[in-house]
């Protein structure tokens, strides 16, 4: 007998206090420090860390070396459209400190670092992935 049960990735921005949005068909490239969680429409290109929860939407790009400090759910492309099923995108180096959600939609050819992973079907993985071991996560600073 097949299992009809399907599993369903639920996003809420205001619950997820995702309070960034970079719009479908903008392309940012350089340094970036975002404080709180980003919806990713458009391309976000170079180095930077994100001080919350990351969500790539459908048809957005995330290119280079970042860092989340909360989850990851990717629904697009993490790293540069590769010739062959085989390619990896070398400059691309994705840490997420949380869990690393990959959507049936959802394309990796960079290196991806996370904590936890869980993919859904349909999901493509063609880069790397390593386990954030708990030594290497970001010590918690509290300020005074």
């Amino acid at each position: 007998m097949l299992d009809k049960t399907q599993d369903t990735l639920v996003i809420d921005p205001v619950r997820m206090n995702i309070v960034n949005r970079i719009a479908a068909d903008t392309v940012l490239a350089g340094d970036f420090l975002f404080k709180g969680g980003v919806l990713l429409q458009g391309t976000l290109q170079g180095v930077g860390e994100i001080a919350g929860r990351l969500v790539v939407w459908h048809d957005a790009r995330l290119i280079g070396r970042f860092r989340i400090l909360g989850d990851l759910y990717l629904l697009g492309q993490l790293g540069e459209a590769t010739e062959t099923e085989d390619d990896v995108d070398e400059g691309t180096e994705i840490e997420c400190q949380g869990t690393a959600y990959v959507a049936s939609s959802g394309v990796s050819t960079g290196t991806l670092i996370a904590a936890k992973l869980r993919m859904y079907d349909g999901a493509v993985l063609q880069g790397p992935f390593r386990t954030l071991r708990h030594g290497q996560s970001l010590p918690i600073l509290h300020g005074d």
